[in-house]
Formats: C-alpha cells, sequence, structure tokens
C-alpha cells in the first residue's frame, strides 16, 4: 500500500504556490490596511466654518480705572503689619475649605488634595424652624477624596446657612432645645461614621448674644459623643466679636478657627476685605488668652466686586476678578494702605469697585499670623482663590517658600463663556500671568505690579434663536428605531441632526443614505463612542477620522458638526470637556452643545419625554438658551422616544416654533455643514468605501455564523437532554434499578454544562471580534 498521500505532489510545486499565494493575500491584506490607516491618520484639517459669536445685546464694558481714591497712609512697615509675639519656625497645619455648591471649588480640590493636611468641606446644613437636615452633593469631590495618595483628615462642615442665607433664629432654637440638638448629634453621629470621617467643623454664624451659652452646651454634648470615636472638634469662630467669649470656645474645642477677613463685607462700603494692619491688629486682640496650639488662623483668597448705589457686592473668585479687569482693560494695583489689591471699572454705565485678596497678601497675612506664634493656618476657600498660592503654602511648604514663586500666576480652572447658544468653539486657550514683587527686609511683599493677567479657557457660543427649535439624534444608526424616527420626521416635514456612531453606522450604509436623502444633517459622534475625557489627543482624532471617512465613503459627504459623547452640555467648565472641542474644532468641526435634554435614555415615560422637552424649550432665554434638544435613536431600546417624537413636535408646533436643523441656527446651510467631496477626500473615499463594504460584510458574516453556533450548540444540547431522558426512561421499562434517576442526571448535566460552555464562548467571541477586527483595521 502506498504510504502517500493521495494528492501528493513528489516535485513540491503546489506547495511553492500555495506559500505563494498566502504570503500574496497576507500582502494585500496589509497594503490594504496600510491605505486604510492611512486615508484615518493622514488627514488635513477642514477649513473653519463662518462662526459669529451671539452677544444678545448685551453693551461691551467699558474700560475706565477710577482707583479706590481714598486717602493714602504711608505704608505700614514691620511695627504695624506684623506682630512681635512667638515666632512660630515652620506651619505645622495646613488646613482648605472646600464648597461643593461651587463647581469651581471641585475643579480646585484637584491641585491641593495632596497638599494639605486636614480638608473641611461644606457638606451639610441645618436651617428652619423643623431644623431640616441638607446634605449637599458632592460625588465628583468625594470621588477626589477617594483616589488621594495622601488622604487629608476630613472634617465636614455642618452650618446654618442655606443658599447664602443664614438662619440666626433656626440656630438660636436648636441650640436652646436638648431634643434638637440630641436630634442632631444623632445624624451626626451617623454621617461622620458613613463618611470615614475624622471629626466635624462646627461654623454656626451670626448667633444672638442669648444663644451663646447653648452653644456652649452642644460642644459638651459633642465632645462626649465623639470622643469614644476619636473624632476632633473644630470650630469658627469671628474676631472681634466681644459676644464670643474665645478661650471659653478654645477649651471645648480642639482647633478655634480664627476667621480673619471681612473687614469690608458685601452688604457694606466697599473697600480692603483685610487689609494688612486691620488682620495684625485684629489678630492680636483675639489671640489674648488663647493657647497658641489649639489657633487656626483662616486667610481669605477671594473677591469682591461693589456696585455703586447697589449693595449687596458680587462674590467673584480671584480668576473671574481677573477676567473682569483683562475684559475691561485695566490691571489691578496694589493698594499700599492696605496691601489688598483693588480696581475700577465701568459697565452699562454703572461704576464697579473691586477689592481683591490674592497670594501676595495671603502671603503677607501669613507672615503675620507666625509672628505671632501661630503654626496653623487655612484658606477660605476652594474655587475663589489665587492659584499661585499653593506655591508657597500647604504641606510641602512647611517651613515656608520663596514668595517671589507667586510672580508667575498658573492659568485657573475656570472657563470664559461668552455669548449665548448652543453651538461652540474654542475662542482662546489658558494664558499664565506674570505680576513683579517689591519686598521690604522683612518679607513682606509691599508692591506688586502686573504684566500678565491669567487667562482660563475661552469659549465662544452661538445659536440662539427664539422660535426656532433643532432636533438631534444621538448614537445611530439602528436598524429597529432610525426608521421608525425618519418616518415620524418624513410625514411632519421635520428636519433633524443625527449624531452618529460609526461602528453602528458601518453595516447601516442604507440608513446613513437615507438620511442625508431626505434632508436631515449628520455630524460626529465618534467611532466607538469612548469618553474622551480618558482618551488621548491622537485616539480623539482616529475616532474623528474614522467615522469621517465611513460617511464620506457611504454618502459622498464630509462632516463639519461634532458632538462628544457624555459632554454634550452648552457650558463645558473643565478641561477634560474642553479638550476634546479643541481637538474636534482642530480638524475643522463645529462642537454642538444642549440645554434640552429631557433624559429619554433612562427611559422616564413618555409624557415625562415629552414635558421636560417642552419646558426645556420655553424656557429658553438670553442667559441659557433652549434652541437644541436631544433625543436618541440607538443604545437601548428607544420605543419612549420614539412614541414621544410626533407629541413633542405637535406641541411645540401648537405653540408657534418651527424646527430646523443645526446648521440654520448659526446661519449656515447643510451644504455647508455637510459640504461635497474635494478631489483628495473623493480618492480617499473610493478606498476606504470598498474595504468599508469588506469590514461590514465580514462583522455581518460574523454574527450569523456565531449565532448559528450558538443555535446549534443550544439544539445539541437539548438533543442529548432528549436522549437521555429516552435512555433512561428505555432502561427503566427494562426493569434496571441500578441506573436509576442518578443516571439520567450524570447523562444530563453534562450535556446542559457543555451547551453553556458553548454559549458563553461564542457570545465573548461575538462580542469582542467585530470590533477587534475594525481596531485592528482602523
Amino acid at each position: 500500500m502506498d504510504a502517500n498521500p493521495v494528492f501528493y505532489d513528489a516535485s513540491g510545486r503546489r506547495r511553492r504556490q500555495f506559500t505563494l499565494a498566502v504570503a500574496a493575500f497576507i500582502a494585500l491584506l496589509l497594503l490594504s490596511a496600510g491605505l486604510f490607516a492611512a486615508t484615518i491618520i493622514a488627514t488635513r484639517p477642514a477649513p473653519s466654518l463662518p462662526f459669529q459669536v451671539e452677544r444678545a445685546g448685551e453693551a461691551q464694558p467699558n474700560a475706565l480705572e477710577r482707583g479706590a481714591r481714598r486717602v493714602s497712609r504711608a505704608i505700614a512697615r514691620r511695627g504695624r503689619w506684623l506682630l512681635n509675639g512667638r515666632p512660630a519656625r515652620q506651619t505645622a497645619l495646613t488646613v482648605a475649605f472646600h464648597g461643593p455648591w461651587d463647581s469651581s471649588s471641585t475643579a480646585s480640590l484637584q491641585r491641593p488634595i495632596e497638599a494639605v493636611d486636614w480638608l473641611v468641606p461644606g457638606w451639610v446644613s441645618v436651617t428652619g424652624p423643623d431644623h431640616r437636615w441638607t446634605v449637599f452633593d458632592d460625588r465628583a469631590g468625594r470621588q477626589i477624596i477617594a483616589r488621594a495618595a495622601h488622604r487629608p483628615k476630613l472634617l465636614p462642615m455642618v452650618q446654618n446657612a442655606l443658599n447664602g442665607d443664614w438662619d440666626s433664629a433656626g440656630a438660636a432654637a436648636l441650640l436652646h432645645s436638648p431634643a434638637a440638638r440630641k436630634q442632631l448629634l444623632d445624624r451626626l453621629e451617623a454621617f461622620l461614621t458613613a463618611n470615614k470621617a475624622d471629626g466635624a467643623f462646627f461654623d454656626i454664624e451670626n448667633l444672638p448674644d442669648a444663644a451663646q451659652r447653648d452653644y456652649q452646651s452642644f460642644l459638651r454634648e459633642a465632645r462626649a459623643r465623639f470622643r469614644p470615636h476619636g473624632w476632633l472638634i473644630a470650630m469658627a469662630a469671628p474676631v472681634g466679636d466681644p459676644a464670643w467669649r474665645l478661650p471659653v470656645y478654645a477649651a471645648l474645642a480642639d482647633k478655634l478657627f480664627l476667621m480673619a477677613y471681612d473687614e469690608h463685607y458685601p452688604e457694606g462700603d466697599p473697600g480692603p476685605i483685610a487689609s494688612q494692619a486691620w488682620f495684625a491688629s485684629t489678630l492680636a486682640g483675639a489671640l489674648k488668652g488663647l493657647p497658641l496650639d489649639k489657633v487656626v488662623v483662616a486667610i481669605g483668597s477671594y473677591a469682591y466686586d461693589w456696585t455703586r448705589g447697589s449693595p449687596p457686592a458680587d462674590t467673584p473668585s480671584l480668576e473671574e476678578a481677573m477676567l473682569i479687569a483683562h475684559d475691561s482693560g485695566v490691571m489691578p494695583r496694589f493698594d499700599a494702605a492696605s496691601g489688598n489689591l483693588t480696581f475700577a471699572y465701568e459697565e452699562d454705565g454703572k461704576q464697579h469697585e473691586v477689592w481683591m485678596l490674592d497670594a501676595a497678601s495671603f502671603h503677607n497675612q501669613m507672615l503675620a499670623a507666625r509672628a505671632a506664634g501661630v503654626s496653623a493656618v487655612a484658606l477660605w476657600r476652594l474655587g475663589t482663590e489665587d492659584p499661585s498660592v499653593w506655591q508657597i503654602f500647604g504641606r510641602s511648604h512647611r517651613a515656608g517658600a520663596d514668595v517671589r514663586a507667586i510672580e508667575r500666576i498658573p492659568p485657573g480652572t475656570d472657563v470664559d463663556i461668552e455669548g449665548t447658544g448652543e453651538v461652540l468653539r474654542v475662542g482662546s486657550t489658558p494664558v499664565q500671568g506674570l505680576r513683579r514683587l517689591t519686598l521690604d527686609r522683612s518679607g513682606l511683599v509691599t508692591g506688586e505690579q502686573f504684566v500678565q493677567l491669567p487667562l482660563p479657557f475661552s469659549i465662544e457660543r452661538a445659536g440662539y434663536k427664539p422660535g426656532l427649535v433643532a432636533l438631534t439624534f444621538d448614537d445611530g444608526p439602528d436598524p429597529d428605531w432610525t426608521p421608525k424616527i425618519l418616518d415620524i420626521l418624513k410625514a411632519r416635514h421635520v428636519p433633524a441632526t443625527f449624531f452618529i456612531v460609526g461602528e453602528n453606522g458601518l453595516t447601516w450604509r442604507d440608513l446613513l443614505e437615507r438620511e442625508v436623502r431626505e434632508g436631515h444633517e449628520v455630524g460626529n459622534h465618534t467611532y466607538t463612542h469612548p469618553n474622551l475625557a480618558q482618551t488621548s489627543n491622537a485616539i480623539t482624532r482616529i475616532e474623528l477620522n474614522a467615522t469621517q471617512r465611513l460617511v464620506q465613503a457611504f454618502t459622498g459627504r464630509a462632516m463639519r458638526l461634532f458632538r462628544a459623547p457624555f459632554f454634550g452640555d452648552a457650558e463645558p467648565t473643565t478641561a477634560d470637556e474642553i479638550v476634546p472641542v479643541m481637538v474636534g474644532q482642530d480638524l475643522g468641526y463645529l462642537s454642538v452643545g444642549l440645554h434640552v435634554d429631557p433624559g429619554d435614555w433612562k427611559r422616564p415615560g413618555v409624557q415625562a419625554i415629552v414635558d421636560r422637552t417642552v419646558a426645556g424649550v420655553l424656557a429658553s432665554n438670553e442667559e441659557r438658551s433652549g434652541n437644541i434638544v436631544l433625543l436618541h435613536d440607538a443604545g437601548g431600546n428607544r420605543e419612549q422616544t420614539v412614541a414621544a417624537l410626533p407629541l413633542i413636535i405637535d406641541q411645540l408646533r401648537a405653540r408657534g416654533y418651527r424646527f430646523v436643523p443645526v446648521s440654520r441656527l448659526i446661519g449656515l446651510t447643510t451644504v455647508q455643514v455637510m459640504p461635497a467631496l474635494t478631489p483628495e477626500e473623493q480618492a480617499a473615499a473610493r478606498t476606504d468605501l470598498y474595504l468599508f463594504t469588506a469590514l461590514g460584510a465580514l462583522q455581518t458574516t460574523l454574527k450569523w455564523l456565531f449565532g448559528a453556533a450558538i443555535t446549534l450548540g443550544i439544539a445539541r444540547a437539548l438533543l442529548f437532554s432528549g436522549l437521555a431522558l429516552w435512555q433512561a426512561r428505555r432502561e427503566e421499562r427494562e426493569d434496571r434499578p441500578a441506573i436509576r434517576a442518578d443516571r439520567f442526571v450524570s447523562v444530563l448535566i453534562p450535556a446542559f454544562n457543555e451547551a453553556r460552555v458553548i454559549e458563553a464562548s461564542v457570545r465573548r467571541v461575538l462580542a469582542s471580534t467585530a470590533v477587534r477586527l475594525e481596531v485592528i483595521v482602523i
């Protein structure tokens, strides 16, 4: 018998031909992948679209430097600006206050979370005659704290204030009632335990004199509650108020915070917030009779903006005040008499006077506190501070730092938003500020001159058009829901804008073509719908380019509108929201935000979707336009969205609203935001068409194959189960008592286990293979 295979080729020619064919196929595959990658990665940015910032008729500020026009005294030297006491050699304790009600405070928290020993977040408020307990939402702040490598001691702050209003009567009634005090401590004990806190900070203000003894009783009761847990008690105390017997409170608390600011306050006349001489003398009076190891001096870093004849003052952050000065064409000046910054400007015919506590005044007051022997300093507060404070304050600067480090001012975390509307672009990127300091022999800052003011991101917006509504749909196309939505829009003659996900459009070319054919606009929503805050700029570009090439190949049109997944708001406030806008802008896109989001993806109910949408559109105004509505045509069951859509259209039309594509809101046409392809783009589109088509066909084939495999696996399991059951019954009929139900189980269970393993394996492959193939090609 011949041992060679039937098709054995002794010459080896067939093997060489087969090897050559395989090599040629691999080379062709690599060449195709290379060409495909080149068309996606090596793209030329499209020219910028026309864009006019919507000002909504507001008047531009008129620069006017008036100065403080106060009687200026000669600058106070060491004798009046510093205290001659027992100088502290270093700052032993650093504390920062965090206000979760202010998004800027959360953004600022990223910087000092590793730099402070204690963090005091304003999480709890107790107000009203019923002593209502309010906990402020601070999910972002809690995440920052949880991720900190060096977690500071956490002392949640309890205040008797809500929305900026201090409840004097409610606090007095609470403190006077032993039952109410006990109820508060019960809740507080549970809250501190749940939040793994290290104690509590009490900021009870505007108390009547008669309530002081009750407050002291409360602190004694709190100490008894806290002692078994090892918790700390800290409290805020005003300076210069004789009704507050500070030595008594110092004996009841672990740390007594002297809030040494607001020499001039919002409801009063304009002036320095905490002049250096006032700070030093007030601190000297407050420290009498106090144990210095229990004292923490709280130093302010914020601004007040008084409008002449219209109290109270606004309370901008330092960053906002610097931006006001920049937009008004003035430079803040160092007031030699007070050591505070100030400037004046005119807006809408009204005179404004601004005073600020910046990093220079913070340095001077920290020196005064140390000269008095106080080694613990707190910053009031995160989000309003001069960001260069952190170059001289914190755990790494206990022994002090060269104050000239604050001459360079880091760009702020705020965002300057100009104009009104929901279509936006980045107007400018952050700019570092620069100032020059003059110092005296004691190290005090006696002069400050600004060379360049720090500037944040600038966002320009347009698209506020009363009476017009643009419906937008994210995440499609989807074979179940997109056609139904298109049918409704066609029947009611409503144009819309679809922000598509590239991988969803890969196998539904007909839906993309229909959207374009029926006059709708198509925008870019990335290829795989990632959170762009967690991707690099290079990946963001690839995500956008891949979807761009897909749409070009399938429709013969380009896209110029973009909406980043997870960041659709028209008021981006952080860098992770703005950077994707910048990347898209560099590629020629305009970013489309929104203000009307009924949350249809949560499936709240048809009527809820309708009511929220209509209410959002009706609430549109210059400050918060409601021209763009966010809905979804994919990403889950969109039955409620489909049912709500005709009701939304009918109700808004009944109120006189007209539906337009997004382009109309900014004075453009559909042709401008979906232009015909250039010759270069046409060549790339022809190449991509074959590759996208092949990739889509491969994905469809794999889905069918895996579906068939799952079906066969289940069928096999059912067949084995049936055979096992049949065999068991047969053996029972043959009267074989040794083989009973246990034999049936021993046959049936492995069959089902095998079926489950097959199904799980196939499903995993089904879920990942197509995406992996796309990623490999891209």
